[in-house]
């Protein structure tokens, strides 16, 4: 049941985006900081930032989509994107540049290392292909010519005449490249097969196989490329922190689970959104007006989902327009750093074929295990990260092979689907460990991603996150800021190109056809004008800032050491309202979010169990609070949450993995639902059994069984020795029977499904 709340002054904005993702941020930003819009920004997902956000599992973090830049430091145009991330930031984003030898191209035959620098391009291809000199020459020349049509198509998308017509005619002028393949291009002008699957080896940057992809988006591609790479210290995650502390500048705030469900109209006019919090069980729905409507979300989405059928061209356009791919992206926890194999944060783009249509046979053979094209990288190299090292496996992949489970919830599909997915993993893994012997030594966490689950968070039909395909037909579509629906404008991928830079830029284009003719000019002027003041550590939030719906100001009224963890209670000056298991986010050091489970809710206050071994911020932030201090949280995140049911409930759990459940638990006891439940603990030592402790207050409300389980137990222990799977394999244990919860160590958390897939289960949640 949805319930309608009231208008009121938190109703009505100067501005509202949808969608939160790189383009919507850097719109919201510059409207914030250049015209002081007061801008509410809205996303579906729990998380803010769209692909630019990142996630963990225990100590491995990895960003969805954001796997590197160019090098924006060195060229004119290139610096435009340096100096807006800086804008935006407020100067407090920094970079990592990727080593000389930023990327490799492995073959069966050979590989080549690219170095930065369009000379060190080329002198890497004349090493390979000394005979090819010419074509290669010839190439680049190429290159530079599409890159015109495509930097006249952008600013033709957003500027007013008469600078829009001059790029009309830039654009006619160049027009060749937009209406080929790259394949077209490739056969057209290079003799040599290999020279060919060299120069389009890198099509994974934009998401279209050579044989349908427009050769203007590719030459914009790789020669944002030429310079060398670079990747955001500290991780993707940054971007949105900073950005969002900008849009806060001027009363803007950025709202999560939020499902903007239509854009209200009246004669012809966008007047507001309407949209769905679905980050409880109320899914109240609430109108919001503002003077400007601006789309972040896809043309897609804005043109047939959000708005009605009004028979514009550009919604019959669309609705005909072919669907883009999506992709597989294997995230994987390393045991020790890559640079034992003497791979140093260069990017590994592994291919098996020399075919420029390969793409369309490589589906099938992912799944019968011969897999021939990846992407590799390794964000914590590039993120400056020291410890727990990470890899990132991509491959283009199709919804179609993905279809039969479409309908059915993430996390809650068959277990065929994940048979499916340890299928495409061992594929891609067994490729790499070819080239790149020893590599699957060093895994000890995977997890994979599917078109699904790139549908399910990026809502884009059929996990096709790269936006629009760019096809020879795409740039025929009438795609600008401005809509046929006074009031509402486009911002995002869409617009432009594939890709973060383009992301980045769209945010530009939008600011700047609401600012008129010389829009352009006067955020240029702006832009480059900036320098940031230096604050020693400076507090997220100043005095003239608040808080909102989503991100809320708590204060320490109770700390606690237990052992090695530390309790921590928050008083908040309204009531709290979560789902049994959602958790939150704590705002650490004036530096990051990390997440924590939540152990308690009693009306106004909020219970955290932290483990304070760890050396990172999170728990050095929890131990040094002190009474009375204030911290800033996000919340609710819909994560690992109750769902009802009539089975008896099993919770299996490693260290603090426990606490989500004892949140369960209590939001079970309030409502006064009665359950059997067993708890799985698995610790290493005696001393670190603490579920007995927590769980003695709920034994008198529910049948609880805790069967606790230790690898190095005392002489004459109590508990189980062994780990928690030793349960699971007694030939007693009937999987089906219980909803099964799951939490803790991502080894044992890997270890643990796989194992209760194998034994049947099916109502798995972790």
């Amino acid at each position: 049941m949805c319930k309608l709340k009231n208008s009121n002054d938190e109703t009505h904005y100067d501005a509202i985006v949808i969608g939160s993702g790189l383009g919507g941020l850097s719109t919201a930003a510059l409207l914030s900081k250049i015209l002081k819009k007061r801008v509410l920004v809205l996303e579906r997902h729990f998380e803010p930032g769209g692909l630019t956000h990142e996630f963990k599992r225990g100590p491995y973090s990895w960003d969805v989509g954001l796997h590197y830049v160019g090098d924006l430091t060195t060229r004119p145009l290139d610096i435009v994107g340096y100096k807006l991330f800086n804008y935006l930031s407020n100067g407090k984003l920094k970079w990592n540049k990727m080593p000389e030898l930023f990327e490799k191209f492995i073959y069966p035959d050979f590989s080549i290392e690219i170095k930065k620098s369009l000379k060190g391009f080329r002198q890497s291809l004349y090493k390979q292909f000394p005979d090819d000199k010419k074509d290669i020459n010839r190439y680049i020349s190429d290159v530079h010519k599409a890159r015109l049509w495509y930097l006249a198509y952008f600013f033709a998308n957003f500027l007013h005449s008469p600078f829009k017509d001059i790029m009309n005619l830039i654009k006619k002028i160049f027009h060749s490249y937009s209406a080929m393949t790259t394949e077209e291009y490739l056969k057209k002008n290079i003799k040599n097969e290999k020279l060919r699957s060299v120069l389009s080896i890198r099509w994974g940057n934009y998401g279209v196989p050579p044989h349908e992809s427009s050769f203007a988006v590719h030459a914009i591609t790789e020669h944002h490329y030429f310079p060398g790479g670079m990747f955001p210290d500290g991780g993707a995650e940054k971007i949105c922190t900073t950005f969002e502390q900008s849009i806060e500048e001027s009363g803007g705030k950025i709202l999560v689970n939020r499902e903007t469900q239509e854009i209200l109209l009246k004669d012809n006019t966008a007047i507001g959104v309407r949209v769905k919090n679905i980050s409880n069980k109320d899914n109240i729905i609430t109108d919001y007006f503002a003077p400007i409507i601006i789309s972040a979300v896809g043309a897609k989405n804005t043109y047939l989902k959000l708005l009605p059928d009004l028979n514009l061209p550009i919604q019959n356009q669309l609705k005909t327009y072919t669907k883009g791919y999506s992709a597989l992206d294997l995230y994987l926890g390393l045991k020790e750093s890559p640079e034992k194999l003497g791979l140093h944060g260069a990017n590994q783009w592994i291919s098996d074929s020399y075919e420029l249509d390969c793409f369309d046979k490589e589906p099938q053979n992912q799944l019968n295990g011969e897999a021939t094209y990846c992407f590799l990288s390794f964000p914590s190299l590039k993120s400056g990260t020291k410890s727990n090292h990470t890899a990132d496996v991509v491959t283009i992949f199709p919804h179609s092979y993905f279809e039969k489970w479409s309908h059915e919830n993430w996390k809650e599909r068959g277990n065929d689907y994940y048979t499916m997915k340890e299928k495409l993993t061992e594929s891609l893994l067994k490729l790499i460990e070819k080239r790149i012997p020893g590599f699957n030594d060093l895994i000890v966490y995977k997890e994979m991603a599917t078109p699904l689950t790139f549908e399910h968070f990026t809502n884009k039909a059929d996990g096709a996150f790269y936006g629009l395909p760019s096809t020879p037909d795409r740039y025929k579509l009438d795609l600008q800021v401005k809509t046929p629906i006074k009031n509402l404008y486009l911002s995002g991928t869409d617009i432009i190109c594939n890709g973060i830079l383009p992301a980045l830029n769209s945010g530009m284009a939008t600011v700047s056809y609401l600012m008129g003719t010389f829009g352009i000019f006067q955020l240029m002027n702006k832009v480059f004008a900036f320098k940031p003041k230096k604050i020693k550590n400076p507090p997220y939030f100043t005095k003239d800032q608040k808080t909102n719906e989503d991100k809320r100001e708590g204060i320490l009224i109770n700390k606690v050491f237990k052992d090695n963890l530390v309790e921590l209670t928050f008083q908040f000056d309204q009531t709290l309202r979560f789902i049994g298991g959602q958790h939150i986010k704590l705002y650490v050091d004036n530096s990051e979010w990390r997440a924590y489970s939540v152990a308690k809710i009693d009306n106004t206050t909020l219970t955290l169990i932290i483990d304070t071994r760890p050396k990172g911020h999170g728990a050095g932030y929890a131990k040094n609070m002190t009474i009375g201090e204030k911290s800033i949280f996000r919340f609710p995140i819909t994560d690992l949450v109750y769902h009802e049911s009539n089975r008896d409930l099993l919770f299996i759990a490693t260290g603090t993995g426990l606490i989500p459940f004892l949140h369960i638990l209590d939001e079970l006891k309030k409502e006064n639902i009665k359950k059997n439940c067993t708890v799985l603990f698995g610790c290493m030592t005696d001393t670190e059994n603490f579920a007995d402790h927590y769980l003695a207050g709920y034994k008198d409300f529910f049948n609880i069984k805790t069967e606790i389980f230790v690898e190095k137990p005392i002489e004459n222990s109590t508990f189980n020795k062994g780990r928690v799977t030793d349960f699971i394999n007694k030939p007693a244990f009937n999987p089906q029977s219980f909803d099964i919860y799951i939490c803790g160590h991502p080894h044992m958390t890997e270890n643990t499904v796989k194992l209760l897939r194998s034994k049947g289960a099916d109502k798995l949640y972790y």
